[in-house]
């Protein structure tokens, strides 16, 4: 076992890594393309989204930790958003290696700012939570998604980070999450969570993944992303106002016919909608 080790990676992120996310997960927020759209919701770049920038650090932690050989059969995925990831601009990813704990942040060069904090590590049996209907997609339509994904799905370092970009697209466009974003959001003319994206300001800040550990063995991967997957969404928690900005906390879980597979939970947080 590695008691300490300390790694860093370069990075910047183009148009073109924004381009790959949006055809993945439909999210074609003008604040990652259009200049003056992201200038007039408080931003001086366009930016990358969150969760493409987080591939990297999920490969990052996985190829650490895989010669490890973890004895969990789950693991879980814990990041927090800092800041915003600017496109065009130096970024360091460092990873910190301590016995089965992994860790990253990725820093700004430029600023110093640490703009993502994440951990992977062992973590308990996974149990799933009653939800109402479950939903299924084919292995057809798996395989179909991974061969859009901005990656290699069948990466030991990869797979498991290509489901929960899946359950995110999939939370993201469910009818579900945008009943509970209407509550607060009602004179938002909106079909998706991504429509009001497009109107409000609005940040992801924590992502939390509780994943099998199969995913990461050397086998398996290819016969994940060829099986059926069922998913089902959870109620979303909504706290604040108006005045200090809404909290919405969405989650997803996901079984194969074999078992729990993953989890993932996304945190947003609205911008004030009104003057105090």
């Amino acid at each position: 076992m590695i008691a300490n080790d300390n790694t860093t990676f370069s990075y910047n992120y183009s148009r073109s890594d924004a381009e790959r996310w949006a055809e993945f997960s439909g999210d074609h927020n003008p604040i990652h393309f259009d200049l003056k759209h992201a200038q007039l919701l408080g931003q001086q770049q366009v930016t990358v989204h969150g969760m493409r920038a987080m591939l990297d650090l999920k490969y990052q932690l996985s190829r650490a930790l895989l010669p490890l050989s973890p004895t969990a059969d789950f693991l879980r995925f814990n990041a927090r958003l800092r800041q915003p990831v600017l496109c065009d601009s130096a970024y360091q990813l460092q990873l910190s290696l301590a016995n089965a704990q992994v860790s990253a942040n990725l820093i700004n060069s430029g600023s110093g700012e640490n703009c993502f904090s994440s951990k992977l590590r062992s973590t308990s049996p996974l149990t799933l939570t009653k939800c109402g209907s479950w939903a299924s997609l084919g292995g057809s339509e798996v395989h179909q998604f991974s061969q859009q994904f901005p990656g290699d799905a069948t990466s030991p370092a990869e797979c498991w980070g290509f489901f929960d970009a899946l359950l995110f697209k999939l939370l993201i466009a469910a009818p579900q999450t945008l009943v509970a974003a209407k509550q607060i959001l009602s004179v938002i003319q909106a079909d998706t969570l991504i429509d009001i994206f497009r109107h409000v300001p609005v940040i992801q800040t924590h992502h939390d993944v509780q994943f099998s550990a199969d995913f990461m063995s050397i086998n398996n991967p290819h016969l994940f992303v060829r099986s059926a997957l069922h998913y089902a969404i959870e109620p979303t928690l909504i706290v604040g106002n108006q005045y200090d900005g809404w909290v919405l906390r969405s989650a997803i879980q996901a079984r194969s016919d074999a078992g729990p597979l993953i989890t993932t939970a996304v945190t947003l947080k609205t911008w004030p909608l009104a003057a105090h």
